[in-house]
């Protein structure tokens, strides 16, 4: 083979050689650009991705925070609530205690007093038993006394009318003695007289009026007023 042949089969050769070579630089850098491109796509996509997570994070956290305000807001809310209600309760709670302490007190106080009372109205009632057993026994010995009384006194009475009757019994009977001797020496004798005195015939009538006189039965004497004693 002639040496222009073999050196344009060197220069054809080298020229295919270097398309394939370029070719293959160019295939290799369309690659890599290719993959360049992917690689910043891939990384733009990521990025965005990245982005997008990281923004609905933030959201999820920002909504979760507002959530959790929300939450603790509610939770404050009905934890004041609750408290209010426990502190109610508590309040209703301790004015029914003293309520209930005051009606106990009230209670023990109005015992006390009905006791007081009670204790009261036993002594008043014992000491008007009393009153009532002593003045009936003072009655009753003023009743005895006075019947003693009048027993005495019906007794002086009748000692005194007894010994009136004896004393006017015996003031009778002297009387009576007394009168009968007087009857026996009331009879004037006669005084024998002169014929010639002038007043014989007189003097003897007086004599015998007085001596008719005298010789009427004695009366019996009135006995005396009766006296009673005190």
């Amino acid at each position: 083979m002639n040496r222009g042949t073999i050196i344009t089969l060197i220069v054809i050769a080298l020229a295919g050689l270097g398309g394939a070579i370029g070719y293959h630089n160019y295939k290799q850098s369309t690659d890599r650009e290719m993959q360049e491109r992917r690689r910043a796509a891939f990384e733009k996509a990521d990025k965005e991705r990245l982005a997008l997570e990281a923004k609905r994070q933030a959201d999820a956290v920002i909504e979760a925070q507002r959530l959790a305000e929300a939450k603790t807001a509610a939770e404050t809310a009905a934890a004041a609530k609750e408290v209010e209600r426990i502190r109610a309760e508590q309040a209703a709670a301790e004015a029914a205690r003293i309520a209930a302490e005051q009606e106990a007190k009230q209670a023990t106080e109005a015992r006390e007093r009905l006791a007081l009372e009670k204790e009261k109205n036993d002594a008043e009632v014992a000491a008007e038993a009393a009153r009532r057993e002593k003045a009936s026994a003072e009655a009753d010995s003023a009743r005895i006394a006075a019947l003693q009384e009048v027993a005495r006194l019906e007794k002086q009475k009748k000692d005194a009318a007894d010994r009136e009757a004896a004393r006017l019994a015996s003031l009778q009977h002297q009387q009576e003695l007394e009168a009968s001797e007087a009857h026996k020496a009331a009879f004037i004798t006669r005084s024998i007289f002169p014929v010639d005195y002038k007043r014989r015939e007189h003097y003897y009538l007086d004599v015998e009026m007085q001596n008719a006189e005298n010789a009427k039965p004695p009366t019996r004497p009135q006995p005396a007023a009766q006296t009673t004693s005190p």
